[in-house]
């Protein structure tokens, strides 16, 4: 048995405002499942933040970077921040100026005060697909399990990486956009994970990315897959360069490794 992971946007679906999600794709990973492998989303989005339609059919996900962990529908693993925790850091975005995009398991929050980049077009996606969103960093709510940000040339950059080096790892994603995770956290950790419960190694996996967020599974597999539109970084990483969704990226790459 093999275990497949893979990250969602521009791997399982198009990067774009379509957010398509290919047939034979899908076809691909009925394949895969079939000849007795288990298929995991493994992404940076929180579990709130992928919807049913895209998860279907898949044995687990691990989300926001390897901090929640579910087979089936069991949640396995979890990691989380006290609330006066995530206030403070909330408010350290204030002031380095970013505009932070705070991602939990149940709900999104922002904050109203910064605004920058191309967030609000992300808020808009999550709430037409009927996610929970907070907009005051001192709601009793108001908690995150890792964080993305956009900031501009007016935004302190050096001391906003310095300020959460203690707790965070900093993911630059091109762009003036980052993706802040905890530390000791990764789609590299939750692979892990996953390897350590089903008794397994890192000989049994496949990891299929895109971006630099899927660096350290990229490097973590010995056989990984990046798609034709991927980062340069990513495709520096990877075992193989696939095509592009669209254009049956991920079936291709599973015929190169013999899995269907």
């Amino acid at each position: 048995m093999n275990l497949l992971f893979f990250d969602i946007d521009g791997t399982l679906i198009t990067d774009d405002d379509e957010h398509f999600f290919p047939e034979d794709a899908r076809e691909a990973l009925r394949m895969v499942q079939a000849a007795g492998n288990k298929i995991f989303i493994n992404t940076g989005r929180v579990f709130s933040n992928v919807e049913t339609h895209i998860r279907q059919g898949f044995d687990g996900l691990v989300c926001g970077c390897g901090t929640d962990i579910r087979i089936g529908k069991e949640c396995v693993f979890r990691h989380t921040f006290p609330r006066d925790f995530c206030v403070m850091i909330a408010e350290a975005c204030r002031r380095y100026r970013f505009s932070g995009l705070f991602e939990h398991a149940e709900h999104t929050a922002i904050d109203t005060e910064v605004e920058l980049g191309d967030r609000s077009k992300l808020v808009e996606y999550f709430q037409q697909n009927g996610r929970r969103l907070i907009t005051d960093i001192y709601d009793p709510d108001f908690t995150f399990d890792k964080f993305s940000a956009f900031y501009d040339e007016k935004s302190d950059v050096d001391g906003f990486r310095t300020y959460i080096s203690e707790w965070f790892h900093y993911i630059d994603r091109e762009g003036n956009f980052c993706e802040i995770v905890p530390k000791g956290f990764s789609k590299a950790s939750g692979i892990q994970f996953l390897l350590d419960y089903y008794g397994l190694d890192r000989h049994n996996t496949y990891v299929f990315g895109d971006g630099n967020n899927d660096l350290e599974m990229l490097r973590f597999s010995p056989h990984s897959v990046c798609m034709g539109l991927g980062s340069e970084d990513a495709k520096k990483a990877a075992d193989f360069v696939t095509a592009d969704v669209r254009e049956g990226g991920l079936r291709k790459a599973m015929e190169h490794y013999g899995l269907i």
